[in-house]
């Protein structure tokens, strides 16, 4: 399939890189979309998005981020994303990123709209996460690292962490749900196995509250919706994110990854 690239918006930092397959004979334009059109990417979610109380979490009009900042989007070194990246103010790297959708920032100022819309979006799905019982409860600190798991709603009171590889074999919703921190090492994998995938799976990662946030390790082959408030984000340098998202009512920081929506 051939490839060609444009530039859609002189002032960012991406270089949009659009796969005719994906054009259906329209022009660049249309495939971008424009401000508040949610571009031309579906809202994703996997399997489909459930109601607050039961199934995948409902996203909104977040769904169609692969990235979403409710501050700031800082990117130390070109990454790639598929679905739409949203941030009111945005620090490129020195080198062109790769972007499938549509970017928001400040210019035109009916952009930030779509980006607050967006978070507020998010912050409903945090608090539908928030909101649902535990089906699995853990000490502070857990490490989910070579678990054998459920779907379901996973509660640790307190930071969680990724330490070594973590496959999810069985089909369903997985929600991890923390008050503190989410980090993983590096060099880990988070991966579907057994009869999971993510046609019937999909995984979120909540971190809420005073004590909230996100670091992925670098070099990570991790997957799944990342949701962090109100604290910042950061995926670790040559970490993917396959499928998933990254969201932040904050910041997010990216360098060298790879992001696709479901």
């Amino acid at each position: 399939m051939n490839k060609y690239e444009t530039g859609f918006k002189q002032r960012t930092w991406f270089m949009a890189a659009v796969l005719a397959a994906l054009m259906g004979g329209c022009g660049g334009d249309e495939i971008f979309g424009t401000a508040g059109s949610g571009g031309a990417l579906g809202p994703g979610g996997g399997p489909g998005a459930g109601s607050c109380a039961s199934g995948a979490l409902p996203l909104g009009s977040a769904a169609s981020f692969g990235v979403l900042a409710g501050s700031a989007l800082t990117v130390t070194n070109p990454t790639s994303v598929t679905g739409n990246v949203g941030a009111p103010s945005i620090t490129p790297a020195a080198g062109p990123s790769t972007l499938v959708g549509t970017l928001y920032d400040s210019t035109p100022a009916s952009e930030l709209t779509v980006i607050s819309t967006a978070v507020t979006d998010m912050r409903n799905s945090i608090a539908c996460g928030v909101a649902r019982p535990c089906d699995f409860n853990y000490l502070a600190g857990h490490d989910f690292g070579g678990d054998t798991l459920q779907p379901g709603v996973h509660c640790v009171p307190g930071a969680m962490s990724v330490g070594s590889n973590l496959t999810l074999s069985n089909p369903g919703v997985y929600i991890f749900r923390a008050t503190g921190a989410l980090t993983s090492a590096a060099s880990i994998t988070v991966a579907f196995g057994g009869t999971a995938n993510a046609a019937n799976s999909s995984v979120f990662w909540v971190s809420s509250g005073v004590a909230s946030g996100a670091v992925i390790g670098a070099t990570n082959v991790f997957l799944g919706t990342i949701m962090v408030d109100p604290a910042a984000a950061t995926l670790g340098a040559n970490t993917t994110l396959l499928p998933g998202r990254v969201l932040s009512g904050s910041a997010v920081t990216l360098s060298t990854n790879t992001i696709a929506i479901p």
